[in-house]
């Protein structure tokens, strides 16, 4: 190996410590909740308090058993998660607040919040109200719900008896790398867990939508090639 080619290798191995360096200053917690309690979380320029509510036996009788926990920042909710007793699991949604995943875990009857910097290759889920920033400062990507609609309609004229009602919801995903801006568009009828966004160095893989009239939230994961 001559050594320009080490010279090469050198300067990359350092810029991957760098990266991992960065990544790792990023501030990372794992919060045991308690239940009914506001606590006030500080993690890096996060300010964050939770409520945790576990629906016992006081509860009416649909919700015994429920798990309910809300994230809130400057007086206004950014992640919710709701847990039905009838499907229970390890592991919840992991919502994105700016740059940083929030997960809702529950180990051994014991309730957590874990907070982890956002990088490329997890599942979470956005929004339409946040803008997450994956990756780090130097190599990172801005993903924004910029627009969600739903159309209805029939795929045949009124005279045609055997015509079909169709209801489709149509969102626009802005995504921003660098200093280039790109607005993607794509319905839910397309999502099957596996749709993807070819954005050359990256892609965004599509795994599922749920849509209300004044919201909605897209499951996603973001990998840079």
């Amino acid at each position: 190996m001559n050594i320009g080619k080490k010279k090469i290798i050198i300067v990359s191995l350092i810029l991957v410590v760098t990266q991992v360096n960065m990544i790792a200053q990023q501030c990372t917690k794992k919060i045991l909740l308690t239940k009914a309690a506001n606590q006030a979380i500080q993690c890096e320029n996060l300010q964050l308090t939770t409520l945790l509510q576990v629906y016992d036996e006081t509860a009416p009788a649909h919700l015994i058993g429920d798990i309910y926990l809300r994230v809130n920042a400057n007086d206004e909710t950014i992640a919710g998660f709701y847990i039905n007793h009838d499907q229970p699991k390890a592991t919840y949604d992991t919502k994105i607040y700016k740059n940083h995943y929030l997960t809702f875990r529950i180990e051994n009857d014991n309730k957590y919040l874990i907070i982890a910097p956002a990088h490329f290759g997890k599942a979470f889920a956005l929004s339409s109200n946040g803008i997450a920033t994956i990756g780090t400062t130097a190599d990172e990507v801005v993903l924004e719900i910029t627009d969600f609609y739903q159309e209805s309609g029939y795929d045949g004229p009124p005279e045609d008896k055997d015509r079909s009602s169709f209801s489709d919801v149509h969102y626009t995903l802005k995504v921003k790398v660098g200093d280039v801006v790109k607005n993607v568009s794509f319905y839910s009828s397309e999502v099957n867990g596996n749709y993807t966004i070819d954005l050359g160095n990256y892609s965004i893989t599509i795994l599922s939508d749920k849509y209300k009239n004044a919201s909605s939230l897209i499951e996603m994961i973001v990998d840079k090639k």
